[in-house]
């Protein structure tokens, strides 16, 4: 079986793709925020549609790098790519946190911030399956058969 490729023209299609998942994507999250009931719900939408646009073009410039064999793999390559991106804002956070407002770097601080990140990561990458499964539904197709 051939690996898939990005739909051409490659320009349209990879903006219709990133778009219309980083509008899922923030239509989840804003569900999502409104459910648990967070007061600056829109804002907080505004910056993770940011962060998902992040991982949505790293995942596709990896997909045109390096075409992903099935759709699981591009699906995967997605997670990662969300994967990197939350554990990199969780890093800066962690950062800002020590030097901005000069919290101690204490034992219990660094193992609350942990537990704290890690459900973070967690629930971000749970939020990045749906955008992921449309990303790649939109942007790969499998070459036709001659």
């Amino acid at each position: 079986m051939e690996k898939l490729h990005v739909r051409t023209p490659h320009s349209t299609w990879m903006i219709a793709s990133t778009l219309a998942a980083m509008l899922l994507h923030g239509l989840c999250w804003f569900i999502v925020q409104i459910v648990i009931g967070t007061q600056d719900a829109i804002g907080d939408t505004q910056r993770q549609m940011v962060l998902a646009l992040a991982w949505l073009v790293g995942s596709l410039a990896l997909w045109r790098l390096r075409p992903p064999p099935s759709r699981l793999h591009a699906i995967l390559t997605v997670l990662v790519c969300a994967l990197f991106v939350t554990v990199l804002g969780s890093l800066a956070a962690l950062i800002k946190l020590m030097v901005l407002e000069h919290a101690d770097m204490s034992a219990g601080l660094l193992q609350s911030f942990g537990m704290l990140g890690g459900l973070l990561v967690l629930a971000h990458l749970a939020m990045a399956i749906p955008s992921a499964i449309l990303l790649q539904q939109v942007a790969l197709t499998r070459p036709k058969p001659a």
